[in-house]
Parts: C-alpha cells; sequence; structure tokens
C-alpha cells in the first residue's frame, strides 16, 4: 500500500528497509539493528511479494552486511536477478552505539564492509545510496562512488507521535549541512540527502532545504508510521496523498497562469510575483494604467500583459511612440488636427481605437501640453483635436510606460495632474539588480531566443560567474543581460567564468543606451556610428549579428 501511494503521490523510488517493515508491524525503527530476523531474507521476502509488484519506481534493496557468512557477490547477483534497481547500506553500523559498532569493525564487519557492499553494486549497475552520519564516513562513500548519501542521524524511538526527539531541528539542520558541504565538496554531482530524524511535516524539511541545500528527503516513520497516528485532515494537508497531489497540480497550474509564464514573463522573484498580482488585477477594470521603471526593466510586456488579462485582450492595441517635437507631429498622431490651410483634417489614434486600447510608449516624453491633453481625456473622456473647439469623444483604454532613472520617481517626468489621475493605477517594476532570484531562468530565456531553439540547453554558468552577474549595478536591466547572453551564446565556451564574463560586463558600460533613448533610437544611433556596417554595429552595441538583423527588421528601421 505503501508503494502504490508514494508512486501516485509522485515519490521518486522506495526503499525496501526491515526498519519500515518492523514499523508495520508495529515495532520502531531500533529493531532493525536486533538480531530477530535474518534482514536480508527479511526483506528479500516482502520486497520480492510485496513492493516490486507493485510499484514502477525503482526500489532500493536494504542490505545488512552484519552477517559474517553473507557472500557479497552472490547477495548482489540475486538481487539483480529478483528485479531490484539499487542497493543501500540499512541497517548500518552508524546506527549502533560506539561500544558494538567497534566489535563489529574488529571482525569485518562494519562501514568498510558496507562500503564494499555499494562499490560491488555500482560495478553491477545498480543505483546506490549510502546511509551516513558523520562527515568522515560521507567522505568515505562518495570517494567509493556512491551516487548519493542518506545523512541519517538516529533511528525514531518513539511510537507516539509527541515522543521529544533525540535531535531539535536546529541541530539537524547545522550537522546536515556540515555533512553535505563535505560530500559536494569531493563530487560537485553526488546528491545530498537527509533521511528520518525530527521531520514530519513538509514545512519543517522546506526550512531544513533552505538552510542546508539537500537535494531531497528519504521519509522513514514520518511517511509509514506517523501518519497512522494523524488524522486524516493532516495527513492530507502534509504529506503527497492523491488529494493533496490533484490540490497542488491545480495550485501549481493557478501559479503557473498567474507567474505570467504564458505571457513570456519571467517571475520567480516575489518583487516580479507581487507585480502580477497587480497587474491582474489592474486589468480587470478600464481605468488607465500605468507601468513605469528603468530604461530596459520590462515596461512594454507588462503593458501588454494589462491588456492580454483585460476584457480587451481580443483587440489589437495602437502603439504610439511618444516623443518630443512640433506639437503638430507628435500629438497630431495621438489627438488629431482639424484641418487648415496646409493639411486636411487627421483623424486621431483615440477614435480609431475607441474599442479598444492605446499603449503610449514613453509617456514622459510627452510634451507638456500633450500630458494636459492627455489629462482632459482621462478626466472627462473628451479631447479637442489641435485647431479645433469641437469635444470629440472616446472610450479608448490608456496602458502607458514611463521611463525613470535608478532613485527617482514619477515626479520628475510627470506633470502633477496626470501623475494624480495614475495614482493607484501604476505599476512600478523593479530593476534587475532588485530581482537577481530571476537570473537563471532570464539567461536560459535568453539563450533560448539567441539560438532560435526551443529545446536550447542553458549556460553553463560556474559560481563566481554567477557571483559576478549578481554584484553587477545592470544600468541597462533586461536589455542589457540579453546582450551579455547573446556575446556568451557567440562564444561557443562550455563554461561561463567570472573572468569570461567580467570583459563582457565592463564593455557595456560603453554600450548601453542612454535612458533618454529608445532601443530604436539606439540602433539607429550604432548604425551611423558605424557608417551602417552591420557587423561593426553588432560588436559595438554588444549584440549577435543575427540579434541586430532581427531588430532592425522588427523596429523597420531601414524602411
Amino acid at each position: 500500500m505503501t508503494a502504490r501511494a508514494a508512486e501516485r503521490a509522485g515519490a521518486d523510488f522506495v526503499l525496501a528497509l526491515n526498519a519500515g517493515r518492523f514499523r508495520a508491524m508495529g515495532g520502531s525503527s531500533p529493531a532493525s539493528i536486533l538480531p530477530i530476523r535474518n534482514c536480508n531474507e527479511f526483506v528479500a521476502s516482502f520486497g520480492r511479494t510485496e513492493i516490486l509488484p507493485s510499484t514502477k519506481l525503482p526500489v532500493f534493496f536494504g542490505a545488512c552486511t552484519f552477517d559474517p557468512q553473507l557472500d557479497l557477490d552472490r547477495w548482489l547477483d540475486r538481487i539483480i536477478r529478483w528485479g531490484f534497481s539499487g542497493v543501500t547500506n540499512f541497517p548500518s553500523v552508524i546506527h549502533i552505539d560506539d561500544y558494538r559498532r567497534s566489535l563489529l569493525e574488529k571482525c569485518g564487519l562494519g562501514y568498510a564492509r558496507e562500503t564494499e557492499l555499494l562499490v560491488k553494486a555500482a560495478k553491477r549497475g545498480l543505483m546506490t545510496i549510502a546511509y551516513t552520519r558523520t562527515q568522515a564516513e560521507a567522505r568515505r562513500m562518495v570517494e567509493a562512488g556512491a551516487e548519493a548519501i542518506c545523512i541519517n542521524f538516529n533511528l525514531n524511538r518513539g511510537v507516539e507521535s509527541t515522543s521529544d526527539p533525540s535531535i531539535s531541528l536546529s541541530e539537524l539542520a547545522a550537522r546536515t549541512s556540515a555533512v553535505a558541504r563535505v560530500a559536494q565538496s569531493i563530487d560537485k554531482s553526488a546528491i545530498c540527502l537527509l533521511g528520518g530524524g525530527p521531520i514530519t511535516k513538509p514545512d519543517e524539511l522546506l526550512d531544513i532545504c533552505r538552510e542546508t541545500g539537500i537535494q531531497g528527503f528519504i521519509g522513514g516513520s514520518s511517511l509509514d508510521r506517523v501518519p497512522l497516528e494523524m488524522s486524516v485532515l493532516e495527513v492530507t494537508s502534509g504529506f503527497k496523498t492523491i488529494h493533496l497531489l490533484r490540490e497542488k497540480v491545480d495550485l501549481l497550474e493557478r501559479q503557473l497562469q498567474l507567474s505570467g509564464f504564458r505571457h513570456g514573463v519571467i517571475a520567480q522573484a516575489s518583487s516580479m510575483k507581487r507585480i502580477l498580482e497587480t497587474t491582474k488585477r489592474l486589468a480587470a477594470n478600464p481605468n488607465p494604467v500605468l507601468v513605469w521603471g528603468e530604461a530596459g526593466s520590462g515596461k512594454r510586456r507588462i503593458a501588454g500583459l494589462v491588456l492580454a488579462f483585460s476584457d480587451r485582450k481580443h483587440a489589437k492595441a495602437a502603439l504610439f511612440q511618444c516623443r518630443p517635437g512640433p506639437a503638430i507631429d507628435t500629438l497630431g498622431a495621438l489627438f488629431g488636427a482639424e484641418r487648415d490651410e496646409t493639411r486636411r483634417r487627421q483623424l486621431s489614434l483615440l477614435e480609431t481605437s475607441s474599442d479598444g486600447a492605446v499603449l503610449l510608449l514613453h509617456v514622459d516624453q510627452l510634451s507638456r501640453e500633450g500630458q494636459e491633453r492627455l489629462a482632459d481625456y482621462l478626466e472627462t473622456g473628451g479631447f479637442t483635436p489641435l485647431n479645433g473647439i469641437a469635444v470629440v469623444r472616446s472610450t479608448a483604454r490608456i496602458i502607458a510606460t514611463a521611463t525613470v532613472s535608478r532613485g527617482a520617481g514619477l515626479e520628475t517626468v510627470l506633470c502633477p495632474r496626470l501623475l494624480a489621475l495614475f495614482a493607484g493605477l501604476d505599476i512600478e517594476l523593479p530593476s534587475l539588480p532588485d530581482r537577481l532570484e530571476d537570473l537563471p531562468q532570464l539567461i536560459q530565456h535568453f539563450t533560448v531566443e539567441a539560438k532560435g531553439d526551443s529545446r536550447a540547453q542553458t549556460l553553463a554558468i560556474e559560481n563566481s560567474a554567477f557571483l559576478a552577474l549578481a554584484g553587477h549595478d545592470w544600468p541597462g536591466n533586461l536589455r542589457e543581460l540579453r546582450q551579455i547572453v547573446n556575446q556568451l551564446v557567440t562564444l561557443r565556451q562550455t563554461h561561463i567564468t567570472a573572468d569570461v564574463l567580467r570583459p563582457l560586463l565592463d564593455a557595456q558600460s560603453h554600450a548601453k543606451p542612454s535612458a533618454s533613448l529608445s532601443e530604436r533610437e539606439w540602433i539607429i544611433e550604432g548604425l551611423k556610428r558605424n557608417r551602417l556596417h552591420r557587423g561593426k554595429t553588432a560588436r559595438s552595441l554588444g549584440l549577435s549579428r543575427k540579434t541586430l538583423y532581427n531588430k532592425i527588421k522588427k523596429l523597420r528601421i531601414l524602411e
């Protein structure tokens, strides 16, 4: 029953241990080290008849090496023949008191024999998990080639769930972290798992994982005995039962939708998750929305997401680039202009988009007159075309973006009246240094984008390089990170180190666009500077040639 439930709940493997069987029979874990049964025959009996036929998960055989007459080679051959996928050294001498352990060690039945068992198992193609308790034992097993270690400090003695644990959670975290560091200092690929102990709830495990960096949990009594002593409600809220799995899948699907991955937004950082929650909330109403932040922080993407979440998602948004210049050229397109001696009547973007939305990019670059006209429209729903008298009505929704330098506020770029109209309807995007949790996924996303292959593997970035990335100021934010990734992809380096990365980060101070320039203007300036030579322009801007060509086409620069 345990094997079937574990598989359906999402477990990765099952251990066939005599301790688990004793617990199911009403005993406790310490019975596993007592001479009550022939351990290996006992495990083979219930493992072959009850566990192997009941699950498709890999099943590990808990082999005992205390028996001096045990032929390791012969027994391992039988384990393979029966269909077990792996072997673990359980029960182990690490669970026996020092005096009795010393007797076994003197007889050649100690930890060295357990290590020999796993070495021989690995040579036969079996997976191996080594039970360890100390740093020296972890070092010994990892050096011997064990794929994973299970850090286990005690066998639970109590039958009642209220019995005092022999080790506190804080002590467990400290000792686990010390053992895991030793194991991974020898082999970075070694998998460190925590076994049993005082952990009985998933939230306790989560705290331990955060503190120690372990990669998994082997639940003994906390999965097969404790649930029998807890109420059904506590079980379903705490462990991977079928009901919880369904709830968790639903929750993950809701979180996936909320996190914006379906709309091309990476949001693992808590700040970005709050941004997406705010985006969804503001999108549900017809009010205007202002998305603001530093240059390159992804304002246009979030502005598009507001529309995607709204009831006007099926309407194509009209795009308007705000820029300084003569009123007839900059404001005429947005608000329209009445005919005069030199030109015909110009239809406004607000009129043609009355049933949809207008996306105003860089509203901070709109002239003071333009900002006042926009404030009039947001207040009344009407506007007056240039050179006109009659008020024109529209229901077009305004979604605007504004670029604000780091440390500054909206009051530095918007007139007070317009600022007041966006109060409570604005979304401030964090700069990249404030959302460093997103770095790994952003790098993967930009790698796929640069390679043009959704199956592209992420760049192998070493810890030193990640530290350099995390310590960089990122004045260009996501745009600068994309340029860095584009350059890394072209290097075709297997491993990215800090030495490879630092020259690229230093070069960005010369290549990054000014906050006052749009991406289109920045590329045009680069083309002019390099006399339209695209290869030189790409190098000076920190872009790959392919990326530059795509941007020229997308932004219609040479049309």
